[in-house]
């Protein structure tokens, strides 16, 4: 008996994971979703915001201060839409009244970018400058704590 519940234990089991496939449908366990299905380009462009000094040395911002968020999708989705909508301004305001409570926030940072950067990721992983290209959508002074 404990054989033949083993066997039916385990073809269910298989049967769970190979139905998605034979039904074409996406779903749990197995999902045929073809989101890595395609080759990568060499190059990736996203939207960021960055903290800039007087000598134009920009500073990285946590997913928190730019975003509000921890979510880096909802970061970035909201940072794009933004720029997309042409309300880049309003959120690099927004952006630097968050980055002028931030505790990290490097002494020297007068301004905060909303940039678009499209950078070499090839390059990026062997340690290498990445940047291929840098647009300004909107520039904005941190406010006086």
């Amino acid at each position: 008996m404990d054989r033949r519940l083993r066997i039916l234990v385990t073809v269910v089991a298989v049967g769970a994971l190979v139905a998605p496939v034979v039904l074409d449908r996406d779903s749990f366990p197995l999902s045929t979703y073809p989101m890595y299905a395609r080759v990568r380009s060499d190059e990736v462009t996203f939207v960021t915001a960055h903290a800039v000094g007087p000598d134009r040395e920009r500073s990285s911002l946590t997913l928190g201060v730019i975003g509000d968020s921890d979510d880096p999708l909802i970061v970035a989705g909201e940072l794009r839409r933004a720029v997309r909508d042409g309300r880049a301004q309003a959120r690099c305001n927004e952006i630097a009244e968050r980055a002028r409570e931030w505790d990290a926030l490097p002494d020297d940072t007068t301004t905060i970018e909303v940039v678009t950067e499209r950078h070499d990721v090839v390059a990026e992983v062997s340690g290498q400058p990445s940047l291929r290209d840098r647009t300004v959508h909107a520039s904005c002074k941190v406010p006086s704590a």
